[in-house]
């Protein structure tokens, strides 16, 4: 795909974006009354303008949204509040209700477009607390490796022979792992295997390549990957169950019956109590099951003793282990009952396991034919002293993401949870950019300014009109969320002083109020700069 189309996909999102926020304000605008002088589309200067009624529209040359133009909105001039249609004038209902619909617009239009999305089948907005859950449920399929995305030009990569869809996954006969992430770009030279469809194949960067080439990183882009939590077998005992099985030294443990696995306590959840045990490992580049049949042994135990009953009158105590009834060894609690009633009329001789010590009761079942115990059956597994495992992070890469389809009154629901989640998320990421910035003077990874936002453009146009949907939703929601906060020079920063004024009974000067807003966005382009200054320097870095 071009990057001249990429472009005019870009003007358009961010047009449509602004373009509809504006849109909010004039609708509000026009609803409480207050005269709007100027709607346009761009950004001056003017190109052509008409006035249609007391409002000019125009179009302009700069291609990004649009603007409306309020009377009154930023005047320092006392006779402006008395101007009955000017925006100063009116009351806080009416200044709320369009500070706030530009908001709403961009609101409205996420939703929209999530509720298109998810009717006709989108893949889900998933955070950072989501991911494992989408993994364990399939709608997330990950690969072990790191799977090249493209491959630059004149790289090392290029230069041994690997290609676009290879998927790295062995480095110096060890799973690529984080430490790989972190020298793949510095210090390539290694052993590589890399799968390639059904073939496996070996690459190998020389110290030699490299001072012949000049070249100091292996020259891939990687698609979507993760270091992800995993447990790995440390040590397996050969004379143990696990080794009898199939298990072995550095196993990446991936599932035990199903169910994903992400650390070992998790892991020890899993297995206890559960027999047979399957697991689904990584090994030497290749998924296997390995099925475990772990050793136990059923007792059956008194759980309760009736008050006044045969067994209570013998003295026998809740937690005895019954071991035999007339010297036949029980381990059943069902076939214990079976006999007892069997033999209604004798009185029974019972072996019994007391915290170690073997006792021995001699009882008569009542009329009921029982004794007046409750029973349980106490299960002992054979413990996994001879496997030890340890938490690891193995390098993967996102092999499929599944689309979410629903009805369209679930879709409807279904995009605005997903807003909620996002909105929350987005929050968050900025008060961490802002706290970054100011602290460290540092652009967190997951923020992108404009120019951040046009390598997503080219990305997300190259994966269809679905993806591109679900971009701008996004987008459009970030830009609402971001807009509603209470800074100054956003809408939220309008809507505070509105808020306060309705407290408070009285009106801030509008000349301080004016020159916070100035100040506002004075930061806000500071901001925005600074942002994208780190785009650019990724851009640069290939990143």
């Amino acid at each position: 795909m071009s990057y001249v189309f990429t472009a005019i996909v870009f003007v358009v999102i961010f047009s449509l974006l602004i373009l509809i926020h504006e849109l909010g304000h004039f609708w509000a605008a026009k609803r409480s009354g207050i005269k709007v002088e100027e709607f346009g589309l761009g950004l001056p200067p003017k190109i052509w303008g008409k006035k249609f009624g007391e409002t000019v529209y125009s179009f302009n040359w700069i291609p990004f949204g649009g603007f409306v133009r309020l009377f009154g909105e930023d005047s320092y001039d006392p006779s402006i509040l008395k101007k009955k249609r000017s925006f100063a004038a009116a009351s806080s209902r009416n200044r709320f209700k369009v500070a706030f619909a530009g908001v709403f617009m961009n609101f409205f239009l996420a939703w929209f477009l999530l509720s298109i999305g998810f009717s006709v089948g989108m893949k889900p907005l998933i955070g950072p607390n989501e991911v494992f859950d989408y993994v364990d449920s399939g709608h997330v399929q990950l690969v072990e490796g790191l799977k090249i995305k493209e491959i630059v030009d004149e790289s090392l990569a290029q230069y041994v022979g690997m290609k676009k869809d290879d998927l790295i996954y062995f480095l110096d006969g060890k799973n690529v792992g984080e430490e790989f992430l972190m020298r793949m770009n510095t210090n390539p030279v290694g052993a590589y295997k890399v799968k390639r469809g059904g073939e496996i194949l070996s690459y190998e960067v020389t110290n030699e390549m490299v001072e012949k080439t000049g070249l100091h990183s292996l020259g891939v882009v990687a698609g979507d990957i993760a270091a992800f939590p995993r447990i790995e077998v440390f040590k397996v005992d050969p004379a143990g169950v696990n080794y009898a099985y199939g298990l072995r030294d550095g196993d990446i443990v991936l599932s035990v019956n199903g169910k994903q696995v992400f650390y070992v306590d998790q892991f020890e959840s899993l297995i206890r109590g559960v027999s047979p045990l399957e697991y689904e490992i990584y090994r030497n580049g290749e998924r296997q099951k390995v099925i475990v049949e772990v050793p136990q042994t059923r007792k059956v135990v008194v759980s309760d003793v009736l008050a006044q009953s045969p067994a209570a009158e013998a003295g026998v105590k809740p937690r005895d282990v019954i071991l035999s009834v007339n010297g036949t060894n029980v381990t059943d609690s069902l076939e214990l009952i079976k006999y007892v009633s069997g033999h209604a009329t004798e009185t029974i001789a019972y072996a019994i396991d007391r915290d170690g010590e073997k006792l021995f009761f001699a009882i008569t079942p009542n009329e009921d034919k029982k004794i007046g115990v409750l029973l349980s059956e106490l299960m002992n597994y054979k413990n996994f002293e001879d496997m030890s495992l340890y938490n690891v992070n193995v390098v993967s890469s996102v092999n499929e993401v599944k689309d979410e389809r629903y009805p369209v009154h679930i879709a409807l629901y279904k995009s605005f949870t997903e807003m909620v989640k996002v909105s929350k998320l987005t929050a968050e990421s900025f008060g961490a950019f802002v706290g970054g910035l100011v602290t460290k003077g540092q652009v967190p990874n997951d923020v992108a300014g404009p120019v951040g936002i046009a390598r997503m453009t080219h990305t997300f146009a190259q994966q269809g009109i679905i993806a591109l949907l679900r971009f701008v939703a996004v987008l459009s929601l970030s830009l609402a969320v971001i807009n509603i906060l209470p800074l100054p020079g956003l809408d939220g920063g309008r809507i505070f002083f509105i808020i306060g004024e309705v407290i408070l009974g009285r009106r801030m000067s509008r000349k301080i109020e004016s020159r916070i807003h100035v100040l506002g966005y004075f930061l806000i382009l500071i901001m925005i700069f600074v942002v994208t200054y780190s785009d650019i320097g990724r851009l640069i870095k290939g990143e």
